[in-house]
This record gives C-alpha cells, sequence and structure tokens, in this order.
C-alpha cells in the first residue's frame, strides 16, 4: 500500500524573510487549517511565482501582496474561501502572466474587469466559483492584449450577459474559454461566433436551448468542445468533419437527435468523444464511423443512452487504442464480439443495460490486462471460463448481475486483490462461499451477492473497513446466526 502524502499545517515561520533571494515559493496541496495568508510573504520582493492553492487558507486576502511587483504567476486558488474585497492592490504587478483566484469571495471586488484589463502581461486568467460580480460597468477599451485564457466557469452570470460575452468576443487572441455552469440561457451566445481563434470553448451545465449553430463548425482550430448537460437540440450537422483539429468533444446529456455523422471519420486527431444520452436512435453500425483515419488516436468513446440497436461489430477490436467504451443503456443485441479481447489498452467498459446473449469465454477477456473497471449488468450473458483461469487484469469494479456464471463460486476471483465494488447478484451459483473470498471482502465498499443460491454459515470476519460500505446477502440460503459488522 503506497505511503499517504502529508500535508504541511500550522503557522508559516517568519523566518522564510531569511530567504533574500527567494523567487519561487510553493505551499500548494497542504492544509492550513483556514489560516490568513501570513502578510509577511508581502515582504518576499524577489519572489516571481507564489502558489498557495488548495492550501487551506482563509480570511482577506493581504493587499500587500501587490508589492511584489516582480510576480510572473499568483496562484490562490481553491482555499478556504479566501475573501477580496477590490483588486487594486493587483494594480502595479506589471508583470503578472498568470492569476489564479477560483473559490475566492469576490462578490465585493466590483473592480475586478477593470483592473485586470488594465495588467498588460496578463496569459492566463482563473476566476472560477468565486461570487464574481459579472454586473460590472464594461471597459470602453479592451487591453487584454496577451490574454490568451479565461476562466470564469461556475459564477452567475446576470440576465443581460450578452452585453459581457460581446465584450469578450473582442479578445481575438483568446484560445481557452470557460464559461460552464454560468447560468447562460437560450441560443448559444452569437458573440462568440468571431472568436475563431479558440483552442478550447466550454460552455457545459448550461441552460442553452438552440440548435448547434453552424459557424461554431467553423473553428478549425479546436481542440475541445464541451457542450454537456444543456438542452441542445437538432442534428449534429455534417460539418462536424470540418473541425479537423478536434481532440475531445463533449455533446453528452443534451436532446440532440438523427443519426451520427458520417464525417466523423474525416477527425484524425480525435481523441475522446462523447455523445451519451441523447435522442440519436442510431443503428450499431454507427460504431464503425469510428473507423476512420482517427482510429488509431480515438481513446474514450461514450455512447450511453443513445438508443442504438442491433448487434456488436465484430471489427470492433480494431479500435486498438481505446481506454474507455461506454455503451451503457442501449439496444445492442447479439452475442458480444471476441474480438474486444484485442483492446490491450482497455480500462473502462460498460456494456450494461442491453441485450446481449451468448457465451462469453477466455478469449473475450485475453488481452485486457489493463482492464480495472467491468460494468455488464442486466445482459443474458453466459460465463464460461475454465476452473484454472487467471485473468489477466486485475479489477477495481465488477458488475455480472443476471449473467449466469455457473453452480461454483467464481475461484479466478480469488486472484483480484485491487476489487472494491463487486456485484455478483442473481448469477445462479449455487455454493458455499470460500473462506478465501470473506477475507477478501474486508476490502469492499459494495458488494452484492443477494439473490443466488448461496449456502452455509456468514462467518464473524465478515466486516468492512470501509464506512458507509454496503453488503447485500438477501435471498440466499445462508444458516447460523448474523455475525456482527462493527
Amino acid at each position: 500500500m503506497a505511503c499517504e502524502k502529508k500535508k504541511l499545517g500550522g503557522k508559516i515561520n517568519p523566518s522564510l524573510l531569511n530567504l533574500e533571494q527567494l523567487s519561487y515559493l510553493d505551499l500548494s496541496l497542504n492544509d492550513f487549517g483556514g489560516i490568513q495568508i501570513p502578510s509577511f510573504i508581502s515582504s518576499l520582493r524577489t519572489l516571481r511565482y507564489l502558489n498557495l492553492s488548495d492550501a487551506g487558507f482563509g480570511g482577506l486576502i493581504p493587499p500587500g501582496l501587490g508589492n511584489l511587483s516582480d510576480l510572473r504567476t499568483l496562484d490562490l486558488g481553491r482555499s478556504y474561501l479566501p475573501i477580496v474585497k477590490n483588486f487594486g492592490w493587483l494594480s502595479d504587478l506589471f508583470f503578472l502572466q498568470h492569476l489564479d483566484l477560483s473559490s475566492a469571495d469576490l462578490s465585493q471586488a466590483s473592480d475586478w474587469l477593470q483592473v485586470t484589463n488594465m495588467l498588460p502581461s496578463l496569459v492566463e486568467l482563473r476566476l472560477s466559483d468565486c461570487y464574481l460580480n459579472l454586473s460590472v460597468s464594461l471597459p470602453n477599451m479592451v487591453n487584454f492584449t496577451r490574454l490568451a485564457a479565461l476562466d470564469i466557469s461556475s459564477n452567475e452570470l446576470p440576465s443581460g450577459s450578452s452585453l459581457l460575452i460581446n465584450w469578450l468576443s473582442s479578445l481575438t487572441g483568446l484560445r481557452f474559454l470557460n464559461l460552464g455552469d454560468s447560468g447562460i440561457s437560450g441560443p448559444i451566445p452569437s458573440g462568440l461566433e468571431n472568436m475563431t481563434s479558440l483552442t478550447h470553448l466550454d460552455l457545459s451545465y448550461n441552460s442553452l436551448n438552440s440548435s448547434i449553430p453552424h459557424w461554431l463548425y467553423r473553428f478549425r482550430g479546436l481542440n475541445s468542445l464541451n457542450l454537456h448537460v444543456n438542452n441542445l437540440r437538432g442534428a449534429i450537422s455534417d460539418d462536424i468533419g470540418n473541425l479537423t483539429s478536434i481532440v475531445s468533444v463533449d455533446m453528452s446529456g443534451n436532446e440532440l437527435e438523427g443519426r451520427i455523422p458520417r464525417s466523423i471519420k474525416k477527425l484524425c486527431s480525435l481523441e475522446a468523444i462523447n455523445l451519451a444520452y441523447n435522442r440519436l436512435g442510431d443503428t450499431s453500425d454507427v460504431l464503425q464511423m469510428f473507423f476512420g483515419c482517427g482510429i488509431d488516436s480515438l481513446r474514450d468513446l461514450d455512447l450511453e443512452g443513445c438508443s442504438i440497436s442491433g448487434p456488436l461489430p465484430k471489427s470492433l477490436g480494431r479500435l486498438s487504442s481505446l481506454k474507455s467504451l461506454g455503451l451503457t443503456d442501449n439496444q445492442f443485441n447479439g452475442t458480444l464480439p471476441e474480438s474486444i479481447g484485442q483492446l490491450s489498452k482497455l480500462e473502462v467498459l460498460s456494456i450494461d443495460g442491453n441485450m446481449l446473449e451468448g457465451v462469453v469465454s477466455e478469449v473475450h477477456f485475453a488481452n485486457l490486462s489493463n482492464l480495472r473497471a467491468f460494468w455488464g449488468n442486466g445482459n443474458p450473458l453466459i460465463l464460461q471460463v475454465g476452473p484454472k483461469w487467471s485473468p489477466p487484469f486485475q479489477l477495481e469494479r465488477l458488475a455480472l448481475q443476471f449473467w449466469r456464471c455457473g453452480s461454483k463460486f467464481p475461484n479466478w476471483l480469488q486472484a483480484q486483490q485491487r476489487l472494491i465494488d463487486l456485484d455478483l447478484s442473481s448469477t445462479g451459483i449455487s455454493d458455499s462461499v470460500p473462506t478465501w473470498f470473506w477475507n477478501l471482502s474486508s476490502q469492499l465498499y459494495y458488494l452484492y451477492l443477494s439473490h443466488n443460491q448461496l449456502h452455509g454459515v456468514i462467518p464473524s470476519i465478515l466486516k468492512s473497513q470501509n464506512s458507509g460500505s454496503a453488503i447485500y446477502l438477501n435471498n440466499n440460503s445462508f444458516s447460523g446466526s448474523l455475525p456482527r459488522l462493527c
């Protein structure tokens, strides 16, 4: 078991001031228990890099940090809600390139845009989840001459947010824009249309309810597009094939409908695509649309809940670079192709909630040495492996509810030393539970063995070391008294 990394805490010793030439100070990922950032840090005048993120600082951010005139990077994000009343103290940080105040309380700082707009060297500005005052007066001029990355996600944009977005659209050099979870409703803002330099656009977790505008498909430099969880409707245009630089696409959790366009075959750089839980209603040959020029780059494919029907293609194993494949909650039928055992890089496989049937053998797992999670619940599949089968993988999660796993308790589970979730409910096992499994059960968070014909005595060693864990043994034939579990 790996040793837990220790975190620093307590008070910071002012002896740091003895380091008169200190230019780099990183105290991130610690836990200082909500104490205020020590004001003496403002005297470390040679600092060029200061990172106190995710370190448990709270209270008022010392405005004296504005004396650190050589700073290039200032990261105070993701702590115990530190407070910034105004941005005036930042005005003299002429060399500041990277500013992150994510998760700070900026509700009183109405001058945030006026001040940051005047920082001549600023390249990256991250103000996510910080009660940002977005009902601000907009500067007459855009001076963000070098700004390349802006994250104001998880802040509630006011009803007149289009004014702010139109103002931001003047940032012609912007490459990264995150407006996720910002309360934007209506169509995708047309003010974004001219931001063709974007390589990353995140509009997830809003209330966008239009179709995807055709101008968005003209962003040929776009690497990442995230439209996850909105109310977008209509079809995915065949023009998606114009996004030739795209690496990651997430359109899941919308109301998109129609067939997945065949032009996806043109996306040669595509590594991850998530279209889950839309109304696509496609047929199983949709999987062969991913056998295009990006077949060697595709790592993550999620088509869960898309109402796809028909058999899985026998050539599924051609997607040789896949690490994650999500096919849950569709209407796939027929057998599970043996070629799936060729996906040697596969880590996560979910096929639960379909109508697959037939035999699953050792061949299906032959090269899945990296598999760590397999969800197969709800399919009437038959698992047929030899009594001495030694799986090539070490699973963390396994769910085979309603499979037929044979009458004997699966001996191959004995080698699975990383399991934390296991569901073998309703799998037709008629056997006593071996002692080695009761020992293994202590590491599990969730254990489902219900609705089998298991018998024998439940030993007193049955316990979980994990608070909040759950064990389901109902509808079996166990005898004797129930042991104490605490």
